[in-house]
């Protein structure tokens, strides 16, 4: 009797999550639609839904004490705004920020209350506390993760005729967070978004809630494959950026036998670091799977070319920025998942707004959303930088440094991001991200940036047929004259004898996509470049150190100007030995 109460418990759960997973499904779905609906609705009235939320801003932050101080309520145009207002930098407003975090103080730079700082890099290592308000949440939320849904779900009903298949969705994007002192969440804005749905969390995600938000030290590759590997019924993977998916993957190529026979036996290896407490916690959740770790063994062994769709034979989507510096991921990635799924780059975001979304499945182009802030827009190529366009003015195939004024109390901000326009939506642009401004080499002028960069490493590939896992550049000015150096980390290892001949080829690479790089190193006023190949996984040891020392996985961006000494020490003292 004690067996079949057991066996009625057992079908009667799987029977409620078997429903929750739909439902959540649906509700996703839905949220992501009316998404949809929204960026095709403010599209068509972009310029006049953008000037209205600034004169919105303006008059409800009158009375605070930034906009007393620029007189925002004599403010009744945007030509009046640029003359009153400065262009800013985070500097201008950390004396007010301090003041809310540690005074809890009110209405200094704007009428919202902070619901959540993030917490973004800052100078020698201090992180910078960006305010964010509950207006600001609602538009992560619906941009954010609401979207992605919707996309996916035209996408299979625009192809198959069939809305997105319910399952379960391996998430990486990094959760943990703390208080201040009066109470307000910091970290990563994902966080307070996925805390405020904790319980449902286990019927929609492969990872029980202490792997999502972690409180101990644990090896999370670990169990974020582990508990995925177990379920067949995974129909999505998320993360913030391409990289930590690549990643995760890499790891169980690396590991697939333990993991497998973890899951034949229902276990976790001895190995595995978790607190013993926790591990406890792990494993009473977890029963033997003979027959599961049978089928990924013998799938595993056949190689990993279109391995997730191989274990995962319901996987619909890979979510993940896989865009600009990430390109070398996104085709790793697709090596593993095979050509037919599709891929949702998502948003461009930063700490200080999410400021447009991918429309369809494999853009690669963002729609601005008029309603995440009012934005302006500095020329690339401008001697005046103090002079800035509207999305009004803004000419197809241009670039411009973007310009925001958020929902939280940052106005004219300079987050210094350079994008592209590669078209319209209706009336709102539709852009790139090109390059920041603060990664751009320039040893004797030749303004070198990262689209540069990228491109001759995309022909280089061509060329050469090396697959190139990541790469960056360092600017050696101790060295008379100053060159380039590349840092390459290959597939597989190059032979000693044929790098001078790949050097040749980056080097013409580079003077193609920067003439005045390549005038510079004609006329001797730059030496020839150096490059020196890297060990394989380099670049993951580099990642899994940042978050060691406690960098959120979803800053991680690649490292393409090493710019510090401590990252010339990591990356030099790793270059393969011959």
């Amino acid at each position: 009797m004690k067996k079949q109460g057991s066996d009625i418990r057992e079908i009667s759960s799987k029977v409620k999550e078997t429903a929750m997973n739909l439902g959540i499904t649906k509700v996703l779905v839905y949220r992501g639609r009316k998404a949809l609906r929204d960026i095709d609705n403010n599209s068509k009235r972009a310029i006049s839904l953008s000037e209205e939320l600034l004169m919105k801003l303006l008059d409800e932050n009158k009375d605070t004490e930034y906009g007393k101080r620029y007189d925002f309520a004599h403010i009744g145009s945007i030509s009046e705004y640029k003359e009153k207002v400065p262009l800013s930098v985070y500097d201008d407003y950390e004396p007010y920020i301090k003041r809310m975090v540690e005074d809890d103080e009110k209405n200094l730079l704007t009428v919202r209350p902070p619901k959540h700082y993030a917490l973004s890099s800052g100078s020698v290592g201090v992180p910078k506390h960006i305010p964010v308000s509950e207006e600001e949440l609602d538009i992560y939320s619906k941009y954010g993760t609401g979207l992605c849904f919707g996309v996916i779900d035209k996408y299979y009903r625009n192809t198959t005729g069939r809305s997105v298949k319910p399952g379960f969705g391996l998430n990486l994007i990094e959760l943990k967070f703390q208080d201040t002192k009066h109470g307000v969440p910091k970290g990563a804005i994902s966080g307070n978004i996925m805390k405020q749905v904790k319980d449902i969390t286990k019927y929609i995600l492969t990872s029980p809630w202490d792997v999502i938000n972690p409180q101990g030290d644990m090896d999370l590759k670990y169990l974020r494959a582990r508990f995925a590997l177990e379920r067949e019924d995974v129909t999505f993977l998320v993360g913030a950026f391409m990289t930590a998916l690549v990643d995760t993957v890499d790891y169980i190529r690396a590991n697939w036998e333990m993991l497998c026979k973890d899951i034949y036996h229902g276990r976790i290896d001895s190995s595995i670091k978790i607190p013993d407490e926790q591990r406890k916690v792990f494993e009473q959740l977890l029963c033997p799977s003979p027959e599961r770790a049978r089928k990924l063994v013998k799938e595993f062994r056949k190689g990993f070319d279109g391995i997730l769709t191989r274990i995962w034979p319901d996987l619909q989507f890979v979510a993940g920025i896989g865009t600009g510096g990430f390109f070398t991921y996104s085709k790793k990635m697709r090596r593993y998942t095979g050509k037919n799924i599709p891929y949702n780059n998502l948003t461009y975001a930063a700490s200080e707004g999410l400021f447009a979304a991918a429309r369809h499945a494999g853009d690669t182009s963002y729609v601005l959303l008029p309603e995440g802030g009012f934005y302006e827009f500095i020329p690339a190529n401008a001697d005046d930088d103090s002079t800035t366009l509207t999305i009004d003015q803004l000419e197809e195939g241009e670039e411009y440094e973007i310009v925001v004024t958020n929902l939280s109390g940052f106005y004219r901000y300079r987050i210094k991001d350079v994008i592209r326009v590669t078209g319209f939506y209706n009336e709102a642009p539709m852009l790139q991200f090109i390059y920041r401004k603060s990664q751009m080499l320039s040893i004797q002028g030749e303004k070198t940036n990262e689209e540069s960069v990228r491109w001759s490493i995309e022909q280089f590939m061509k060329d050469t047929k090396l697959v190139i896992n990541d790469y960056s550049v360092y600017a050696d000015t101790d060295s008379e004259p100053g060159h380039y150096v590349f840092l390459m980390e290959p597939d597989t290892k190059v032979p000693e004898e044929k790098i001078a001949g790949y050097r040749d080829v980056i080097e013409a690479k580079m003077m193609q996509a920067n003439p005045s790089y390549g005038d510079k190193i004609r006329t001797g006023v730059l030496s020839p470049m150096e490059l020196i190949f890297l060990q394989n996984e380099t670049y993951q040891a580099y990642r899994d150190l940042m978050i060691r020392k406690g960098t959120s996985p979803n800053q991680l961006k690649p490292v393409r100007v090493i710019d510090t000494p401590i990252k010339k020490k990591f990356f030099f003292t790793l270059r393969e030995r011959y």
